[in-house]
């Protein structure tokens, strides 16, 4: 192997990476986060495998797309060796045909887990299972490993982790050194990669993104670990910080959020932003069984605290009917639909404590013991592939929430996106303030809003813009 790296111009950029690219373990499994070059070490060892006379070797890949990773390395070989020429080569992604057969009578073929007839085979002498924690165990049980016992063959399974799934399990056994015959496995989060990251973890990259994303993606993605909570959405929550007494405070602004519904819950949320941006959820309404007139006549006639007051509303944007309804009584809640990620991404950023005050924006009252229940156990749904459970990269932004039990933190995320994402809670004066004074942009700005009535009078550059778009609901007191 070091002679083929050689005329490769190979180099393992670290310790950690060359033990994996010798192993003589039958199964290795290296975790390793994002720029790690799992992908690169895999394929130089399949290009090293392939030089078998007679060998069939496959890249397993959940896609194609994804198992194109590793297959690009081990063509670059070739390529780079100069035996391209000499083989039968194909590599069109698109079209799921990747494949070189050597004159040697070595293949080395691309396979996905989407295609179940593609994993059909047998005598299978070495194994990629690319981005192997994606993959449902099925595959490896019911066609891989099958089709590797006929030759004793060997398997790495480069991935990243995705909660405690079956892999963990491969990963437990490569961590006993007794076992290292058959498998060993390797933890190595991104910072291990020196050329990628100098500097190791405190490199630059490496800091800013950990201070950006919520700490289960950080800890899953760059540093390889394997989460304690699968599939949990809200991590960041922790009764202890976040749930505290929170007393009304009329000098805030106060808003409702609502999630409807008649078998299951309906619920209506009381929130006070203070000029901070803190979030404190301080009232919670949670019935079921009634219909939406008699939830809007209750929460209209309810006891509230001295000086209380609605600056806006918001509810399921599906819920039109429900809207209309609870106009006739308290007023109409806005329905902005916001993408489900965007919301919940921001959810997580304010759970997180602030690296210089050391606090989070968003504190619950206790006696939102549903909200309380439901933030600590909100969790991705179950599905056929593990893709879905990747909260970040999930196709669409479509919710991938378990729809079970989450009403109140519904309600609460109706708010929030509107409020914070689309910038509802955004005033004028914060987008047009004294640091436009006579500005193209203000006079544009006042002009457009003479057209749209908001002001009037002569035009006036130096006018304070101070009006609250993009709620379009009820003010003052409910």
């Amino acid at each position: 192997m070091p002679a083929l790296f050689e005329l490769l111009q190979f180099k393992p950029h670290s310790k950690n990476q060359w033990e994996y690219c010798k192993s003589d373990s039958r199964f290795n499994i290296p975790i390793c986060g994002r720029r790690w070059g799992k992908s690169q070490a895999a394929g130089h060892r399949m290009t090293h495998k392939s030089f078998v006379p007679d060998s069939y070797n496959w890249v397993c890949g959940p896609t194609y797309k994804l198992g194109e990773k590793e297959f690009r390395v081990v063509y670059g070989d070739y390529k780079k060796l100069g035996l391209l020429r000499y083989c039968k080569s194909s590599y069109q992604v698109k079209q799921g045909n990747m494949r070189i057969e050597t004159p040697w009578g070595a293949i080395i073929e691309v396979v996905s887990a989407e295609r179940q007839d593609s994993l059909l085979g047998e005598g299978l002498s070495h194994a990629i299972m690319s981005e192997a924690a994606r993959h449902h165990i099925s595959t490896w049980e019911q066609f891989v490993e099958p089709a590797l016992s006929d030759l004793l063959g060997t398997a790495d399974f480069p991935t990243t982790p995705k909660g405690f799934n079956w892999v963990h399990g491969l990963f437990e056994a490569g961590q006993d050194t007794r076992n290292h015959d058959t498998y060993r496995s390797w933890h190595l989060p991104s910072w291990t990669n020196p050329v990628r990251y100098p500097g190791g973890f405190e490199n630059t990259e490496i800091q800013r993104i950990k201070k950006r994303v919520s700490r289960i993606w950080f800890d899953q993605e760059y540093g390889a670990l394997f989460t304690a909570v699968t599939g949990s959405i809200y991590d960041e929550w922790d009764p202890n910080i976040h749930v505290r007494p929170i007393t009304y405070n009329p000098n805030y602004s106060n808003f409702m959020a609502f999630d409807y519904g008649y078998a299951n819950p309906f619920v209506c949320l009381d929130i006070m932003v203070t000029p901070n941006d803190d979030v404190l959820v301080w009232r919670e309404y949670y019935l079921s069984g009634e219909s939406t007139f008699e939830h809007g006549v209750y929460i209209r006639d309810r006891q509230n605290p001295a000086g209380y007051h609605v600056d806006g509303m918001w509810g399921d944007p599906r819920g039109a009917d429900e809207a209309a309804t609870l106009a006739l009584t308290i007023g109409f809640p806005a329905s902005i639909d916001v993408p489900w990620k965007h919301s919940v991404e921001l959810i997580k950023r304010m759970l997180k404590p602030d690296s210089d005050t050391g606090q989070p924006k968003i504190y619950v009252d206790p006696s939102c013991t549903n909200l309380i229940r439901q933030m600590g156990q909100l969790h991705v749904k179950e599905t056929r592939t593990a893709t879905s459970m990747d909260i970040q990269e999930h196709a669409g932004d479509k919710n991938i929430q378990h729809k079970v039990d989450d009403h109140a933190a519904d309600a609460f995320r109706y708010f929030m996106g509107p409020y914070f994402v689309l910038g509802a809670g955004t005033h004028l004066e914060d987008l047009y303030g004294q640091q436009y004074a006579g500005s193209e942009s203000e006079y544009m700005h006042e002009l457009a809003m003479r057209q749209l009535g908001v002001i009037s009078g002569s035009l006036d550059t130096s006018i304070s813009l101070t009006h609250d778009l993009g709620t379009g609901m009820l003010y003052g007191p409910v």
